[in-house]
């Protein structure tokens, strides 16, 4: 793990009750992130990254221009960087632009628009065969540029998602960590070469601590959501 992004992570104050679970040991987060914490985990990262949640007909996008091209090209350039990208979670990403389309109106739309732009634009020049980014290894100026979208869209996805803004429930500190903590989750998943949440024993041991205390962040935030 890149030294900057391990630096970000030791800044992270977790609530007392939360922060137990990881000083339980690496052998217990494992068991845990079997069951209900793998699938917050699997669940938050699909909500930060946009991933469809609509079941949608492919033969209804048959004869339409789908806006997912305004940001790709089309699928068949997705799939020369994504390798795992199917038509089906095209689609579905596309029905998640259109859900957003009508919910935002047109102002923000084209915000949001814009900073989805700068994200998925990473995504294939420097993702992996799962679209997941190594921020590790990018250049600081791009790495600045990417979490400054992040930073700005991650709302947009509480929006579409039925959640309270993250951004507004959490203090600024607490935001800017969670921010970090999902860039340091899909790192080790780069890491890893995995397109969902690794068990522990996959991951690069010097690595461990880190993704661990990123779940812990990410499950903070999930109950922080869910609560209010």
């Amino acid at each position: 793990m890149d030294n900057q992004l391990k630096q970000e992570l030791t800044k992270i104050e977790i609530p007392e009750e939360l922060h137990e679970r990881g000083k339980l040991g690496i052998q217990k987060a494992k068991s845990e992130m079997g069951g209900s914490v793998k699938r917050f985990v699997k669940k938050r990262m699909a909500v930060a990254m946009i991933a469809a949640c609509l079941m949608v007909p492919t033969g209804a996008f048959a004869y339409q221009s789908l806006l997912a091209d305004d940001l790709y090209g089309s699928f068949d350039n997705v799939k020369k960087h994504i390798a795992n990208i199917t038509m089906k979670g095209y689609l579905l990403f596309d029905a998640k632009l259109t859900q957003a389309k009508g919910n935002l109106g047109k102002e923000q739309y084209e915000q949001f628009e814009e900073l989805l732009t700068v994200i998925t634009s990473a995504k294939l020049e420097l993702g992996d065969k799962n679209g997941n980014i190594d921020y590790s290894e990018v250049p600081e100026e791009q790495l600045e540029e990417i979490k400054v979208a992040l930073y700005e869209i991650q709302p947009y996805f509480d929006q579409l998602n039925n959640l309270p803004s993250s951004k507004e429930i959490l203090t600024e500190e607490e935001y800017e960590q969670y921010i970090q903590a999902l860039l340091t989750y899909e790192t080790v998943m780069a890491q890893t070469g995995v397109s969902t949440p690794p068990d522990i024993d996959r991951i690069p041991t010097d690595s461990q601590e880190d993704f661990i205390k990123a779940q812990e962040v990410l499950n903070y935030v999930n109950e922080k959501q869910i609560g209010n």
